[in-house]
Formats: C-alpha cells, structure tokens, sequence
C-alpha cells in the first residue's frame, strides 16, 4: 500500500461536500453555520494508506466488460491504524509531521513534500530528522530526539554525496534535503548558543540556490522552497549583521519577473533582505570610525525607505488580509491600554507582526541616529548629516511610529489569549509572540508601561502555555538590559516549532 499523499484532516461533512472546513474544536464553523453536528476529525496519529483495491477492481471491470453486479469484493478504499495497533515509531512521526505540522506550518514547500518528492527519491532520512525531531517535543520524549539525530547522521551522508555531484546537487530533492537539515537543526536548537548548525545548513543552501539559476522558478515547488530559504538567509544575515548577497537579491528581482513584483511572498522576502542590510548599516555605526557621518546618513536614508515600502505593504494586508480592531469597552482586561485585535487566523498575525517587527527597527534606527545629532554628536560637524539628520520632524515621526508598532503588537497578545487552550493556534501564536514581545521589551523607543507589559506576557507565555523559551527570554530581558542573545531570533523567527498540537495526542 502505497503512500499517496497527505491524508484530509477536515470533518467528514466537509470532506463529503468539498467544502473549506476550519477545524474548530469541538465542531467546525461550516457545520454551525449550517445548524448541524459536526461528525468530527480523523485521528492524526493514524497511520494511513490507501487501499488500492477497488481502483483496480474497477480497471479489471472496464476492461472485462463485466456488469456491476459480478464485480469482485472490494476493501474500504481508506484503511486507519487506531492507536492500540502496534505502529512503528518513524510511521507516526512522518504521518505527525506531514499531516498536522506541514499543512499549517508557514513554510510553504512541507505540504508539497507528501505530493511529490517523497515519491521521487528524496532521502526518507532527511524527513524522519526533523518529524522525529518536532514529535520529541511534542510529546517531551528524548529518545526520539536520540532516534532524529541517527537519521540526521544518515542525511548528511546522503546530502553530501549528492552535492558531490553538479547534477544531483541542482536537484529540487537535494535542496528539500537541505531546508529539513536545517529545520532539524532549529527543533533541536537548545539554550543560549549561536546557533552555527541551522547556519551553516542555511548558507549551504545559499549556494545551492546559486548554482540552480532562474530555471529553478519554472516550478511552484522551485519556486517556494527559494521564497523560504532566502528568507532564512535573510534573517541569518541580520542575526550576524552582514549584508545580504547581491545574486540572491538579483535571484529574487528575476522572480518577480516571473511572478510579479507585487506578489507578497516576493514583496515580503524583499523588505526582509532591505532590513538585513539595515542592521549591517547600524552595527557599523556603532562599530565607529571615520566614516561615522556618512553611514549615519546611510542608516536614516536606508530606514526611511524601508519605513515607506513597509507602509505600502501594511496597506495592501488591510486590503486584501484585515483584521478587527475590538471596541475598547469590549476588550478583556488582560488587553494593553484596551487594545485588542482579532485575526481570521493565527498566520494571518503572525505576517501582521512580522511587518510591524521591521517598521518598528527602522524607525528605532532613524531615533537613534536623529537624537544623537541633536545631542552635540560629532555628526554636527558634517553638512551632509545636519542636512539629513535635522529635518523637520524626523525624530518626532520615527518616534511615532515605533510606538504605533509597538502597541499593534501588543494588541496581538489579546487574540493570542483568546484562542482555545492547548490548541494548535494558540500555542503556535504564543510562540510566534516570543520575538515580538521581545523586541518590544528591549525598545527604547516603546514607552515603559509597553516594556514592562511586553516582558511579563513573556514570563506569562512560558507559564500558561507550557514554553520554556517564552520564559527563558523573559529573563534575558531583565538579565541582559536590553541585548537579546542569538538564539532568541532563531528559537522565534523561523518558529523552529511552528505548530505545537498537543492537543492532538
């Protein structure tokens, strides 16, 4: 019995009808709209395979010409495994992993691994490392973390010997094997380290993606697996402060050329490499030297413009991907300041925060830089940084600005507190928060009152919902004044569990 694709995990009502199923618990939206019981959810730590039976039944039918009434018995088209069942361990973990992870995981290319690379030859090694990796986790099992590092030992020796070779090396399932060695790597991030294995996954990557060319966008698959994984580089850049590559950002031009400048994904990877180079601009300023008034300047002409381009962005999320701002009489009272917002779907806040976290840091850096001309810096002997830096209102602004993103943040944490308990949205939600809340805690630009706010619902976080790092970041917040270490970035940001289903087992 073959595998045959990711298994459906709506209702049985939906499922039957076709219909978009939202998967609340105890019964989804489309059955109560409908005024009619939900039947229910298939179990997802079932193992499934689908019976070919009847299909060839049919086959032998068209061709033997036989009536209906004489066709051989068939079996149920859909066989389950029920939990009592003995079931290997690496079945359940691929089937967690591609049936309840992948499907509302941000990372676009999981859900296309069960549809077609797991059938073409990508090492079944390089899938069990990471789903064994997220099940030990989840199930807080470290033998199966022991288990995720055997199969990790047994990728790296196949990912090598296909990146020996220039013809394997450009292959979509070389660079897959690639992207879950990294993701391994992330679920098995432990402490206060620097995370050099996911880096050094993620610059591999870098070249592979190189050395494929523009041919890797003739194929959607191509397509998201390079939205994804120049989006980490992107992010490995800002975290060791480095620009980004020109020919990954000359790679993304020419996939806007292929699927439009103005597509999100593409619009989205792009401020995130701006931002990137952003960093790299201020770590420079603060490292100092002769050319201080010239990369001031640099740093508020860069932070300007990634402030306009992620403004325009905001505005096309309002059009097409809003959300509801909650009457302050309304709002709970655990709510900062009464603000209180509700989104249509954990992801959709969580994107909504992603854009907030960059406007909030280029405005941070325009403050910065402003203020300290304004304080008798040696930037006022340079005319071109007093023409730059003392523009009417450009401190006043920037300012501003932080401070809106700052509390749009904050408003998220009602919606994050409002999702059921132990469900995967909520837990996903409290742990795409981390990064947030923390670059929030540590703002100098936010007010006290949003700091102090930002790092008790941090401490809260790791409390109530179980997550070590919510709390550990918590205490590097009042531990460290303000300087979040490294693993802070990585633990949140490419949300090394991006969807925690406790709830599911």
């Amino acid at each position: 019995m073959p595998y045959c694709g990711r298994p459906s995990t709506a209702c049985h009502a939906c499922r039957v009808k076709r219909g978009k199923c939202d998967r609340k618990k105890p019964g989804c939206g489309q059955c109560a709209r409908k005024r009619t019981p939900c039947p229910g959810y298939p179990d997802p730590l079932a193992v499934v395979f689908r019976d070919q039976t009847l299909a060839t039944t049919r086959k032998v039918q068209r061709k033997s010409d036989l009536p209906p009434d004489m066709a051989p018995y068939s079996m149920p088209v859909a066989l389950a495994l029920p939990k009592s069942l003995p079931v290997a361990t690496e079945d359940v973990a691929t089937t967690f992993f591609l049936t309840s992870y992948a499907p509302t995981s941000p990372t676009g290319y999981l859900s296309d691994l069960a549809d077609g690379l797991l059938n073409d030859g990508l090492s079944s090694s390089a899938v069990l490392a990471p789903a064994l990796a997220t099940l030990s986790r989840e199930l807080v099992q470290p033998s199966l973390m022991a288990l995720a590092r055997k199969h990790y030992s047994v990728a790296i020796q196949q990912t090598n010997t296909a990146l020996a070779s220039r013809e394997l090396a450009v292959k979509d399932e070389t660079l897959a094997s690639v992207l879950l060695l990294a993701l391994f790597e992330a679920s098995a991030f432990q402490g206060r380290r620097s995370p050099t294995g996911w880096t050094m996954h993620v610059d591999g990557a870098a070249q592979l993606l190189k050395m494929r060319g523009p041919s890797q966008f003739d194929s959607p698959l191509g397509r998201s697996m390079f939205l994804d994984i120049v989006s980490d580089i992107f992010i490995s850049c800002a975290q060791r402060r480095v620009a980004v590559p020109r020919a990954l950002t000359e790679l993304l031009a020419q996939l806007g050329d292929v699927v439009g400048h103005d597509d999100l994904g593409v619009g989205m990877a792009r401020v995130t490499a701006d931002m990137a180079d952003l960093v790299a601009l201020v770590a420079l300023l603060a490292a100092g030297g002769d050319r201080l008034a010239s990369v001031a300047v640099q740093v508020v002409r860069r932070g300007r413009q990634l402030d306009a381009d992620l403004d325009r962005m905001l505005e096309r999320y309002r059009e097409i991907r809003p959300y509801t701002v909650i009457d302050p009489a309304s709002a709970p009272e655990s709510a900062y300041n009464g603000l209180a917002h509700h989104y249509s779907s954990h992801k959709l806040c969580w994107q909504w925060n992603n854009l907030r976290m960059m406007r909030l840091f280029a405005n941070r850096s325009i403050v910065r830089v402003a203020a300290a001309a304004a304080t008798g810096s040696p930037l006022q002997d340079s005319p071109e940084a007093v023409d730059v830096l003392q523009q009417p209102r450009l401190l006043e602004m920037a300012a501003s600005t932080a401070e809106r993103m700052a509390a749009d943040i904050l408003a998220t944490v009602a919606y994050c507190n409002s999702l059921p308990a132990a469900s995967n949205a909520r837990l996903a939600t409290a742990r795409w928060l981390i990064w947030p809340l923390s670059v929030v805690a540590t703002s100098t630009v936010a007010p006290l009152s949003a700091r102090i706010y930002a790092r008790d619902t941090l401490y809260a976080l790791g409390r109530d919902s179980g997550i070590s790092q919510a709390a550990e970041a918590g205490k590097m917040v009042d531990e460290t004044n303000n300087q979040l270490e490294d693993w802070c970035v990585i633990e949140t940001n490419i949300c090394i569990l991006r969807m925690t289903t406790r709830s599911l087992i």
